[in-house]
């Protein structure tokens, strides 16, 4: 499938035929056929929130994953924290996105810790109750083992693996048929992941949407110095930068 709304809304539409209910990590066992729709926010908060937006207007719900250890957005600043509460308003759930990488992590316990630390910082930025993670690139230590945590969902444990078809379009990539799997309803259960990052009005190439990201963030680092520096205008033209 094309990386386009339009291509997405498509595929919402080929579930909802199937009669795939979509749900959370948290009631996906009330359901005989079920979906769970993850999203990985990555890189952009701008992204998420048009595709929250899109499931919101299509009657469904998916879970969000949040980065903290991320240099593209801060969870605390007024624009970033506003946008995943306005996703939380759409209905949707919002998890942590966790890199392990970042702390000096040698086993299960350290995992949790750290895991359970990030946890309390993002329920204090966005005032709700946070149940569920996602591993952001996660290694093969975590991807070959059944990781479980108290209190915590680790939607990389082997329930999400075995239990259920796992579908992942990473790298704007679907390393399989997803449109060929859900017409043939061979599964019961499938658990989907999908990054907003990619996807726009139009079909473009990985190039393009990296490219225009870069651009645009030169745009918003702009407009960001003009609300803190006095008469920025005079130091550096408007136009040489939009």
């Amino acid at each position: 499938m094309n990386f386009t709304y339009g291509e997405y809304i498509k595929l919402i539409d080929l579930l909802k035929e199937k009669n795939y209910h979509f749900c959370s990590y948290l009631d996906c066992d009330r359901y005989n056929k079920s979906v769970i729709f993850r999203h990985d926010i990555d890189t952009s908060l701008d992204k998420a929130l048009d595709i929250a937006r899109l499931e919101h207007k299509n009657n469904i719900s998916s879970t969000f994953f949040v980065l903290l250890s991320t240099d593209f957005y801060n969870i605390f600043s007024k624009k970033s924290n506003d946008i995943i509460k306005d996703i939380i308003s759409l209905g949707h759930q919002i998890g942590l996105h966790f890199d392990e990488k970042s702390y000096p992590i040698n086993n299960v316990k350290d995992l949790e810790y750290y895991i359970k630390k990030e946890i309390s910082v993002l329920e204090c930025a966005v005032g709700k109750k946070i149940q569920v993670v996602s591993m952001h690139r996660p290694s093969k230590w975590i991807l070959e083992n059944d990781v479980q945590f108290d209190g915590i969902i680790n939607s990389y444990s082997k329930k999400y693996f075995s239990d259920f078809k796992y579908l992942s379009d990473s790298r704007m990539h679907w390393r399989e048929d997803v449109i060929g799997i859900i017409k043939s309803e061979l599964y019961n259960k499938l658990h989907i992941l999908t990054h907003p990052f990619w996807y726009s009005e139009k079909e473009e190439t990985m190039g393009e949407k990296l490219t225009k990201f870069i651009d645009r963030a030169k745009v918003e680092r702009y407009y960001n110095l003009k609300d803190n520096i006095r008469d920025l205008n005079d130091v550096i033209n408007e136009g040489d930068i939009v």
